[in-house]
């Protein structure tokens, strides 16, 4: 049995009592505490900095670092009393905001493959919990076209109901979900019809229309475990294959309100992309694919502790990284693209996706740790996600007449986007 050690928060003086190995960030949790973790404990973000006995040379990340004595904490305080709140063009500020407790707001990201939630305080625009899994509709179906199809077949309350378990299952950790009074979904247009229980077949027949574009429901009525008289709101759907993700992904860039010409890709297995500013817009998707998600990869994994997110070989040997610093269980969509960006600069693959004779492998997989690896096969499913993408991109661009060096920004939404190497990509 491990031992017991008590850690102590300042300013806070809040106390937990947790055993050896708990980390930093989970004891505030016991004890109370908030500590932004973005980026859900991977050690990617950076923002669950903290101070340890006091010390400025034992500033460490809360996610990271595991308790092994007793100790003392000092959570560093965000620069309080002034929030800017934002409506079209306009900002209005407040002062000396007195916090509410327990009014909190919940983000999702339905993606096919992937779902992705944030939790906010409402009153301090602070982030408190965030988490990410599987979508579990996708063992009915791995693109939208298998899920209309299924739904069409009878299926799209069980569909409803697999959406929901994912979403309430990924705030079971957060303590007081009833609290939770405004929830908003975004996510491709058949997943937000699914979400909401309606049935998305005429999405895939003629005229390919959305039966709705958005929802409002009531907690009760959604079934998430929220606050029953929550305000629930899926994001607009522009048309059938465009959804409110990509809506909402322009709206946070700024597109519309930037002079300057802007790509944006949404990267997934429905992949969507748009291209404009603020005098125009234009909106494609393509049927990219999971790869990028680990979907269809043998060792593939989302971006969570045990994934390989960074890959560089050298003398034909390969080096990574790995989220959280453990024992690695896969690889993820950044190490992914760094494995064959490295395999191909290395010469150890060609440009069709094939190996060299320089390349090691084992049982046709170039290995990187155990049986953690990449096949031809699987190399060509990457190929594949990347040219739909790329295609989807050049259309806009092309039907616009200019080029992409005409571009003054790309956005790459999403999590992946945050943790590709340029380089690579």
């Amino acid at each position: 049995m491990s031992d017991l050690f008590k850690v102590t928060f300042r300013p806070s003086g809040r106390t937990a009592e947790v055993r050896e190995g708990t980390s930093i960030s989970d004891a505030a949790k016991a004890a109370g505490v908030t500590i932004s973790t973005p980026c859900g404990g991977t050690g990617r973000c950076g923002r669950c900095t903290v101070l340890v006995d006091g010390e400025f040379e034992d500033r460490v990340l809360a996610c990271m670092t595991r308790v092994d004595r007793d100790m003392t904490v000092t959570v560093p305080q965000d620069d309080g009393g002034k929030v800017v709140a934002a409506t079209d063009d306009k900002h209005l500020e407040i002062d000396e905001l007195s916090p509410i407790s327990g009014n909190y707001g919940l983000a999702v990201d339905i993606g096919t493959t992937t779902v992705a939630l944030d939790i906010m305080d409402m009153a301090s625009g602070k982030e408190v919990y965030s988490a990410a899994d599987v979508n579990g509709q996708k063992r009915l179906g791995d693109d939208v076209l298998a899920r209309i199809q299924y739904a069409a077949d009878g299926g799209a309350d069980e569909l409803r109901e697999l959406i929901i378990k994912t979403i309430n299952d990924l705030t079971a950790d957060f303590g007081p979900r009833g609290s939770i009074d405004s929830v908003y979904i975004a996510g491709n247009t058949t997943m937000e019809h699914l979400f909401v229980g309606v049935d998305p077949t005429p999405i895939r027949t003629e005229p390919y229309e959305p039966v709705v574009v958005r929802s409002e429901l009531t907690g009760k009525d959604s079934g998430l475990t929220v606050s029953e008289n929550a305000k629930v709101l899926t994001m607009p759907c522009i048309s059938a294959y465009v959804g409110g993700d990509i809506t909402s992904d322009i709206v946070y860039a700024g597109m519309d309100r930037s002079p300057g010409m802007s790509l944006l890709i949404d990267v997934g297995t429905n992949g969507e992309v748009a291209l404009g500013n603020s005098d125009m817009l234009m909106v494609c998707s393509s049927s990219a694919g999971p790869a990028f998600e680990g979907g269809n990869l043998r060792s593939g994994m989302l971006a969570k502790p045990g994934a390989i997110d960074s890959v560089r070989i050298k003398d034909g040997k390969a080096e990574y990284t790995v989220i959280g610093g453990v024992e690695p269980k896969g690889i993820c969509g950044s190490g992914i693209i760094d494995l064959l960006a490295q395999l191909y600069l290395n010469g150890l693959v060609d440009k069709r996706g094939n190996f060299t004779e320089k390349a090691e492998l084992k049982d046709g997989r170039f290995i990187l740790h155990g049986d953690i690896g990449i096949s031809v096969p699987e190399i060509r499913d990457v190929m594949m996600t990347k040219a739909a993408i790329f295609s989807a991109s050049r259309s806009l661009v092309r039907n616009l007449g200019i080029e992409f060096t005409d571009l003054d920004k790309v956005y790459i939404a999403g999590g992946f986007g945050n943790f590709i190497d340029m380089d690579s990509a």
